[in-house]
């Protein structure tokens, strides 16, 4: 092959493709990824409900379920590739099919994903009715889980949740959204910068803009808490100040209630 050859075969390798060939190659290789990871999540999910819940649907639908000892060792185990919260994901997936199917609820117009966020709604009517929105109306994942938003804060508005089990529960997520952010990298030096494309300078622009925005409306949301935890605090040092001063005497009607 002559060098003029080889130049030519070069340059028609570096002919650009259609759009429309790059659109169809990703609806492909997504259609046919979605349906590999749906046939394996629900396997896995139907696998653990059995050998693990003895196909317990309520204990393994259960957003708190209280899990057997053997699916928490299996959980415990460095080698699974799985992690265990999509693992426990697969299994209340697995066990909301086994409902849908004994209600013959028909839900092959849902995705995997539209099946992973129905979990959070307890399986009762209201989920069946959810799911037949979802498929009238053609909703997206995103869409659904908006529903499903609206529908669990007008469940719980007639209830007050308690403070103490909101605040375990969320203290332990910040420390990992903290965590995160102090394992992230944002000391890029500008030889480092020059050297990315610009695509990949644009897509860290996209990206490091919408961070700033999302800790700037945190900033302003902790800071709301934060004031809001400060008078609460006076008001549990103003409570224990009037009981220390004024003791409620043993035996009284006053220590009675006090102590219940």
């Amino acid at each position: 092959m002559t060098k003029e050859d080889a130049d030519k075969k070069i340059d028609r390798s570096e002919v650009v493709i259609d759009d429309k060939v790059i659109e169809d190659a990703v609806e492909f290789i997504n259609e046919i990824a979605n349906k590999t990871i749906y046939k394996g999540s629900i396997e896995i999910g139907e696998y653990i409900l059995e050998h693990f819940f003895g196909n317990d649907i309520k204990l393994a639908s259960s957003k708190n379920p209280k899990k057997p000892s053997s699916f928490n060792k299996l959980c415990e185990r460095q080698d699974l590739v799985v992690h265990p919260n999509k693992l426990g994901l697969m299994v209340r997936v697995a066990s909301q099919e086994r409902y849908l199917i004994d209600k013959n609820v028909n839900t092959e117009g849902l995705s995997y994903t539209h099946k992973a966020t129905l979990v959070k709604l307890d399986n009762t009517e209201e989920k069946i009715q959810t799911i037949e929105k979802c498929i009238e109306k053609n909703w997206s994942t995103r869409v659904l889980d908006d529903e499903i938003k609206i529908i669990i804060q007008g469940l719980s508005s007639n209830t007050r949740t308690s403070l103490i089990q909101t605040t375990k529960k969320y203290i332990k997520k910040v420390d990992e959204v903290l965590k995160a952010a102090n394992d992230s990298n944002l000391d890029i030096d500008d030889e480092e910068l020059s050297k990315m494309s610009d695509k990949r300078r644009k897509a860290l622009k996209k990206h490091l803009t919408e961070l700033k925005i999302k800790i700037d409306e945190t900033v302003k949301k902790t800071g709301n808490i934060s004031t809001g935890c400060d008078e609460l605090l006076a008001k549990l040092a103003d409570v224990a100040k009037e009981k220390k001063a004024d003791p409620p005497k043993r035996g009284s009607k006053k220590a009675k209630t006090q102590k219940e």
